[in-house]
């Protein structure tokens, strides 16, 4: 629903195959420096969000809409897939790495006051709001805590 980004661990199996021939050298980088942080405890203890584009695409199933892949070191390998739809708008973890990185952040709910523009954070559904930019659901209310 509105727009996302993909995300995947360095070493989920589908790296390879979504990687575009010019952003090759680069994810090979990024995944021979991930090798060395695993080795490092001083650098797991200390680093940020790290993470690169891949140069794929996936299809937003809700709306069609082809999204940015990207792979980074907080996505979780032992965590289901492996594999994430990042919601950047509405999650502190995506957004920070999407302001790091600047896939687009695209807001799916409303604040309370009905705002749709621009976020200076994440909106974590701490208030009601409805969903926007998210096709068929577009309208529906979502509930704060």
């Amino acid at each position: 629903m509105g727009r996302h980004v993909h995300g995947a661990g360095a070493e989920h199996a589908l790296v390879d195959s979504v990687t575009t021939v010019e952003y090759r050298s680069a994810v090979a980088a990024y995944k021979a420096q991930r090798r060395a942080w695993t080795r490092s405890s001083a650098v797991r203890r200390t680093r940020k969000k790290t993470g690169v584009f891949t140069g794929g695409f996936a299809r937003n199933p809700v709306n069609g809409e082809m999204i940015p892949i990207w792979i980074a070191d907080y996505v979780m390998m032992g965590y289901g897939t492996g594999a994430i739809m990042a919601v950047p708008a509405h999650d502190e973890r995506d957004f920070a790495f999407a302001t790091k990185y600047q896939p687009p952040i695209r807001r799916v709910i409303t604040g309370p006051d009905g705002a749709t523009g621009p976020l200076a954070g994440a909106y974590a559904g701490k208030e009601d709001g409805a969903m926007i930019n998210s096709g068929p659901f577009d309208g529906t209310p979502v509930e704060g805590p």
